[in-house]
């Protein structure tokens, strides 16, 4: 009778899992030890990764799911497409890989702070710098000239080159404020952000990351991102245009001339960057040490439609 008892709960066990909902990751996506974006992910889910339903419930937002290997953890709901009962994939309402504007169907759009971090540790990728190659010669390597190991590895992120595929937008004043202490999580996403170009845009010279070169075509443009039109650079989010990306472009400093000190909103799209050499000019030269850095694409706001800059100049 005991044995009889036994194989009927391994059977209902079985029958239960093969019953439980199966669904599928929409987006990258934290793997988290309890249902709350304030616990620490356990892992990483790619978008396509098939999971199991533990419960058909979700709780505080998040679906408690089981890997395929037998890890257990909760995802956000919005990251998941929970199957039809016959199967199918239905469209997620709240799949956050919905244009979050009809003029960039590249742009992914949070909804909360939380959110946003959850988006954007999603998002980042490991920055390859690639070489300063000026008339054929390299001329400065992936690293620059610096010698410090942590100055090398934030060169390599200002010097990469790869277009993002998909941006995550988002707010100036969520950009402004990302916490410090997610550098590791968060440097190498790709991102959205809009503001007012304001002061004017420095061509830099004598860095590290270009090897202290000094020629117009082997420097930055240091350009000021503020939330509001003509405010001080004390206000301002920094993004940079640098000589290993713009020659995929056709921006000048002619073209950005007329958008600064104006009320012309700017969108700018690139890679996101954590300047810790520049914390003591904080409040007084910049807002944050935050940055897009390298900036990949430049848009201007005209008749309610984002424009690309190098479309219509």
């Amino acid at each position: 009778m005991k044995r009889f008892l036994g194989l009927l709960a391994v059977a209902f066990i079985g029958f239960g899992l093969a019953a439980a909902e199966q669904a599928t990751v929409n987006h990258g996506v934290s793997l988290r030890g309890d249902p709350s974006t304030q616990s620490l992910p356990i892992g990483h889910l790619n978008r396509g990764t098939p999971v199991t339903l533990l419960a058909h419930r979700p709780r505080r937002g998040f679906y408690h799911i089981q890997l395929e290997d037998g890890t257990r953890g909760w995802v956000g709901v919005r990251y998941l497409t929970v199957e039809s009962g016959d199967g199918a994939q239905p469209t997620n309402p709240t799949n956050p890989t919905n244009p979050a504007n009809p003029t960039n169907p590249t742009s992914t759009n949070p909804t909360s702070d939380a959110d946003l971090l959850n988006m954007l540790f999603a998002a980042h990728t490991t920055a390859v710098g690639q070489p300063l190659v000026v008339n054929g010669q390299n001329v400065c390597g992936p690293e620059g000239d610096a010698t410090a190991q942590k100055i090398q590895a934030l060169n390599d992120n200002k010097n990469r080159t790869d277009p993002p595929s998909s941006y995550v937008s988002v707010g100036w004043d969520q950009l402004k404020n990302l916490p410090a202490d997610r550098v590791n999580d968060l440097q190498g996403a790709a991102v959205s952000v809009v503001g007012y170009l304001s002061h004017k845009v420095n061509v830099e010279k004598g860095e590290s990351t270009n090897c202290h070169l000094l020629a117009p075509n082997e420097v930055d443009w240091h350009i000021y991102l503020t939330n509001s039109p003509n405010q001080q650079i004390s206000d301002a989010i920094i993004v940079e245009a640098t000589p290993r990306v713009r020659p995929q472009h056709k921006w000048t400093t002619t073209m950005l001339a007329p958008l600064v000190n104006s009320n012309t909103q700017v969108r700018i799209s690139g890679w996101l960057a954590y300047d810790f050499e520049h914390l003591n000019v904080v409040g007084t030269q910049r807002a944050t040490v935050w940055e897009v850095h390298p900036i990949t694409k430049i848009e201007v706001l005209k008749n309610g439609q984002w424009v690309d800059l190098e479309s219509n100049p």
